[in-house]
């Protein structure tokens, strides 16, 4: 296991100490149950402009938080102040928030038995031995490769390099404590390509619990030129209803869109189009999306939520048909249900079809495609959760013959999430990783372009 500059995990035993002063102060001070986290961060970055440092900067974090709950109500807050005097004063704080706060039957802690016990190593820890100067340099490349990429490349937004690891800790007074040590790191590029009359921007980025897992900087910098050169040249397309192909990072806003409207907080809050379908058919059958919480160095792996509940793989589209939802220990007391560990939010959360080949790449797909429009990147407007309605604007290319014809901005795509989800056709073997979704590009049978 590597080791940074400092080392956050010497001191976690004082880290353990301070939640547990804090849940001793709590009980103290007359709150009936307790719940806090503690967590020590050191974060970097840097960002190259023009081949020039345009930000370098390095931080070191702590911070503790502290949820009171007494006669039915709950309150939080948070401090980075651990000391005794600085913990008194935080919890003081909560308990007045909630003495005033209204009662609430849902709020509490999780009972015993809905605890994580069993802490597998899903190897987060990967701090990065790297100086903020080896960062800029590493910066600098991927800049200097997406001027490379073509001369049209006029200028770039820059390129940035993120690397952060810490400790965190989470403790409540019915006796759980964990800890979980963790890194991320993270690099991106902006390139600006100009034609006669026009520029377009393009971004792309990459992430890794380890630094040397990221991808090369002259990659991130050529794609992020590819993608802005190729929307040069756009023509409009008229509107109509036709069969569009979302390129994998495009897709993945559709696996958000899913989380979000299947979560707890909008099912109890707002409603959303995924009330009452549990047990109904979402996706042909054909397709399941998977959870797996247990990763290795996944980005959203962890062996319990943000309430100690244990988490567990599971398929939450299961052969298209819908069979849970994302609900923390507070959002399934008001639903009735059981929590689902997602206290922190989706797991590592995968799309698969029976159908999908590892030879579908990109001209696979485009041939399934046929004629349509391959949509490369998503802008504004959004989607409606309480119904599902999707108005998106978008560029990509027209496709003919399973053969691409020129770039297409200024389009609207417009339809229902329901629709979409129903209606694909084809998920590709071109998968990509990203945010802790993993799918590949969807090929959806219609929906409607407004153009010209």
């Amino acid at each position: 296991m590597q080791t940074s500059g400092v080392d956050v995990t010497a001191n976690d035993a004082d880290i353990e100490d301070s939640a547990l002063q804090a849940l001793e102060l709590a009980r103290i001070a007359g709150a009936q149950d307790a719940k806090v986290g503690v967590a020590r961060t050191e974060a970097r970055a840097v960002t190259v402009r023009d081949g020039a440092p345009a930000e370098r900067s390095f931080h070191l974090a702590s911070e503790i938080s502290i949820t009171v709950f007494r006669d039915g109500k709950r309150a939080s807050t948070s401090t980075s102040d651990r000391s005794r005097e600085g913990l008194q004063a935080a919890i003081t704080a909560a308990l007045h928030i909630a003495s005033v706060a209204t009662r609430d039957e849902a709020a509490g802690l999780a009972d015993a038995e809905q605890l994580a016990s069993d802490f597998v190593d899903l190897d987060l820890f990967h701090p990065a031995e790297v100086t903020l100067d080896e960062m800029v340099e590493f910066a600098r490349r991927a800049e200097s490769a997406a001027y490379a990429t073509d001369k049209a490349i006029a200028r770039t937004n820059g390129a940035s390099v993120h690397t952060r690891s810490g400790v965190s800790v989470l403790a409540t007074s019915r006796g759980f404590m964990a800890r979980v040590p963790w890194s991320l790191h993270a690099i991106s590029a902006s390139a600006v390509a100009a034609g006669k009359d026009e520029q377009q921007i393009a971004f792309w980025s990459d992430e890794a619990r380890a630094y040397e897992s990221l991808s090369s900087p002259q990659e991130i910098g050529r794609a992020a030129a590819t993608r802005a050169l190729g929307a040069l040249n756009s023509a409009p397309v008229r509107t109509q209803t036709c069969s569009v192909l979302f390129e994998p990072m495009v897709a993945m806003s559709f696996l958000r869109e899913f989380v979000a409207s299947a979560s707890g907080s909008a099912l109890y809050r707002t409603g959303s189009f995924l009330t009452d379908r549990l047990g109904t058919m979402l996706f042909p059958e054909d397709i399941s999306v998977v959870e797996d919480p247990f990763v290795m160095r996944g980005i959203a792996s962890r062996c319990f939520d943000g309430d100690g509940i244990a988490v567990s793989r599971r398929n939450v589209i299961d052969r298209g048909a819908l069979t849970g939802y994302f609900l923390d220990l507070y959002a399934a007391r008001r639903l009735k249900m059981k929590p689902t560990g997602s206290g922190y939010g989706a797991h590592n959360l995968e799309i698969r079809s029976e159908r999908s080949l590892v030879t579908d790449d990109l001209k696979s797909m485009l041939s399934k495609l046929g004629r349509g429009l391959l949509v490369t990147d998503l802008v504004g407007g959004g989607v409606n959760r309480l119904n599902g309605d999707f108005s998106r604007a978008a560029r990509g290319f027209w496709i003919e013959g399973g053969e691409i014809q020129c770039a297409v901005s200024g389009v609207t795509l417009a339809s229902n999430l329901l629709s979409m989800f129903g209606g694909v056709r084809a998920i590709g073997g071109d998968r990509l990783t990203r945010w802790g979704m993993t799918t590949g590009s969807w090929l959806i049978d219609e929906m409607k372009i407004g153009g010209l």
